[in-house]
């Protein structure tokens, strides 16, 4: 995907930690937006690294396309091999997860852990 396909107002950074990769997407996670974070989460899992982190506490806002993305993204893990987690964004975003059934599906992490 190109940069200019990324809609305006998201971005995805990602961060060597140790044995890990931090992504961490800023903006809002949508059908428009993606694509973007699943390019960067594919980068992120053939990395030589034990385990990606997908931060969500940049994360304004998710809907079913960004919850499809972490679903996607969770299998894309294991196939992998990597450990994936997430920690957790504003209690809204959460509350979007645990609303969609979605919550229970991931491990999470303490954010305290990525300093």
């Amino acid at each position: 995907m190109s940069d200019s396909a990324v809609p305006e107002g998201f971005s995805v950074r990602v961060i060597r930690r140790g044995d890990a990769a931090v992504v961490v997407p800023t903006g809002e996670l949508d059908h428009g937006s993606a694509p973007a974070l699943e390019a960067s989460l594919t980068r992120a899992f053939a990395d030589v690294v034990r385990r990606v982190v997908l931060d969500l506490r940049e994360l304004e806002f998710i809907d079913s396309g960004g919850l499809h993305a972490l679903l996607v993204a969770r299998r894309r893990a294991e196939a992998a091999g990597k450990a994936f987690s997430l920690v957790a964004g504003h209690r809204g975003l959460q509350r979007t997860l645990e609303i969609a059934g979605v919550h229970n599906a991931f491990s999470w992490a303490p954010a305290g852990e990525l300093a």
